[in-house]
């Protein structure tokens, strides 16, 4: 039987660097937030053993297997994000594992998130990070071993504090096409990109 994933997708975040809300701003036609969503929505056709737990402030999603919560504090940092769904998931029984993944990178593949759960079930790490060759990035997986650690997280510390902190534990699953590490920060990252 298949550890449940819980897809934690981060789309609370105060957007410094792009001077304006940018999970809302629309890139042809539809709001950023909006591509790492329906790449989740592809993801849960083929998959049984994901749910996901979405963590916006702007918009709510209510869909079979879809939950989506508030983070009032997110504005203080992704820590408080985190710990928003943390709290869902504090009331889940069973072994299970946090795929962390953040609305602002519209490349990823629903073929990458689906070989790199399976990738994780089928190693003996308790971690896993998307990578490209010597780059690392997200989505990160964690065993819910890690649960009570990344609830210790302040500010804007996120989950790849604990990944450093367990390399030898932490499997690298390696894409070959890079735009999926890709993340948009600044307006000025929209420039050359096709969606």
């Amino acid at each position: 039987m298949m550890n449940k994933t819980y897809i934690i997708y981060l789309a609370a975040g105060n957007s410094q660097r792009f001077k304006e809300n940018k999970l809302l701003y629309p890139i042809n036609g539809q709001p950023l937030y909006l591509y790492g969503l329906n790449t989740i929505r592809k993801l849960l056709k083929i998959r049984q053993d994901v749910e996901v737990v979405i963590v916006a402030n702007d918009f709510v999603i209510d869909e079979p297997h879809i939950i989506t919560l508030k983070s009032p504090k997110s504005y203080l940092g992704v820590s408080y994000s985190i710990k928003t769904a943390l709290n869902y998931l504090s009331l889940k029984t069973g072994i299970f594992q946090m795929l962390f993944m953040v609305s602002d990178q519209p490349f990823i593949k629903p073929s990458t998130l689906d070989k790199m759960i399976d990738a994780f079930n089928q190693s003996s790490c308790s971690i896993c990070t998307l990578a490209y060759q010597n780059e690392v990035g997200n989505p990160v997986l964690f065993s819910n071993k890690y649960y009570h650690e990344l609830y210790t997280l302040k500010g804007d510390q996120g989950g790849r504090k604990i990944v450093n902190q367990y390399l030898d534990d932490c499997l690298q699953y390696y894409t070959d096409d890079k735009l999926e590490l890709y993340d948009i920060d600044k307006k000025s990252d929209l420039k050359n990109i096709v969606l």
